[in-house]
This record gives C-alpha cells, structure tokens and sequence, in this order.
C-alpha cells in the first residue's frame, strides 16, 4: 500500500502535484495580463500528468511558461478585451441604460460570448502543446470547438462549475480554500484526459487544422 508504486501513493503524489501547479498558477496570475501564459503552461504540465509523463512539475510549469509567455500574453489581452467589452454591454443591457436595444442583437450578443468562450477554452492548451503562428492558433482553436463540440461543453462545464460554486452560492466562503489550492487545476487535470485524445488524433496530421508553420514543421523540413 505504502510503496512508491502503489495505486495510493501515485494518487497522493498526483493531487500533492496539482495542488503546487494550482498555487503556481494563482501567484503567476496575481499581475492580470500573464493568467494567459499561467494557463498555458497549466495544460502543459497536466496533460503530460495524464500521460503519466510529468517529472518535476514545478520546472515543467515555469518552462512552458517561459517559452509561451509573448504568444500567450497576446492571445489573453486580446481575450481579456473582448470579454471587458462584452461585460460592460451585459451591464448596460441588465441595467437598461440603453432603451430600444433589438432581441436579435442580444441573441448575437450571447452567440458570440460563447463563441468566444469556447475558444478561450481551447486556445491555451493547443498553444501549450503545438508551436504555430497566433492567427493559427487561434483559427484551430474555433475550429476545435466546433468539430469537437461535445469536448466543448464538457470543457466549458467541467471549467465553469468550480467559478460558480465558489463565487456564486453560499457555500463559497467555506469552499474557498479548496479552490485556492485545486479548484484550477481540479478540472483542467479532468480536461486534459479529453485533450489527451484530441492531441492523439491531431499530432500525425497536425496540418488539417492549420498551417503550422512551427518549429515542428521547421525540424522535419531540416532533416529532409
């Protein structure tokens, strides 16, 4: 039961591991413009969890975090904007400082959010995995969630329901240091068992989804 190898131990040494990757990624997040590379190097270490790859999680963190950060950065602020832009429009709609607003702009308003979640969701684990140009990772992404949609609302819930619990109902104050210490990286680990089989499916032809113009496709270039 207590040997290294037992089933208890690596479960222990699996939650001990999201529970330092979940402090990693509230600390790296504290400036606001870097939770997008703190995100991107959470799914790093945790798909490579899940393929029971991980070694030193914490060097394996701030590796990729090094290594996406600009591209990350990037991708978040422009993320960041568009959901600033889209919360100060539910504001004055819920507030009803503009009158006279049509249904069908609302509904627009509420596909487009999605859309936009949706690929906030896809779009730091794909960066963490496949080196590509920012338009392309973000072209891949809202190509994902929709040819993978079932992922996407599974992702979405699973993502969603820790925010809610915690910020939303009663119970969040006494949740709350159950959040702080794995209610990040509590479901990305769920997530990255799905993201496993994506990655299994897009790495042989990871040019159906983009042109990847990485440094991938710039080694085998190199050794042909």
């Amino acid at each position: 039961m207590f040997s290294p190898d037992s089933p208890v131990i690596s479960f222990l040494g699996k939650i001990a591991d999201l529970i330092i990757i979940n402090l990693l990624v509230i600390l790296c997040s504290i400036p606001i413009f870097t939770i997008g590379a703190s995100w991107t190097a959470m799914y790093y270490v945790t798909v490579k969890m899940v393929k029971n790859e991980e070694s030193y999680v914490a060097r394996d963190f701030f590796k990729s975090f090094r290594q996406n950060f600009r591209q990350a950065t990037v991708i978040w602020l422009i993320n960041l904007m568009i959901l600033l832009i889209l919360g100060a429009d539910a504001l004055i709609i819920r507030n009803g400082l503009m009158e006279g607003i049509p249904q069908a702009m609302i509904v627009a308003m509420g596909i487009f959010a999605v859309f936009v979640i949706a690929i906030m969701v896809f779009v730091y684990p794909l960066l963490s995995h496949f080196d590509n140009t920012i338009k392309n990772t973000i072209k891949n992404a809202f190509l994902l969630s929709i040819s993978r949609f079932p992922y996407t609302v599974m992702f979405i819930i699973v993502i969603s329901v820790p925010f809610a619990v915690a910020f939303l109902t009663n119970a969040g104050f006494r949740l709350f240091p159950i959040f702080l210490l794995i209610g990040i990286t509590g479901p990305a680990y769920i997530c990255s068992y799905g993201w496993k089989k994506i990655f299994e499916r897009l790495d042989p032809v990871t040019d159906t989804i983009g042109e990847n113009d990485g440094k991938q496709e710039e080694e085998t270039t190199e050794s042909e």
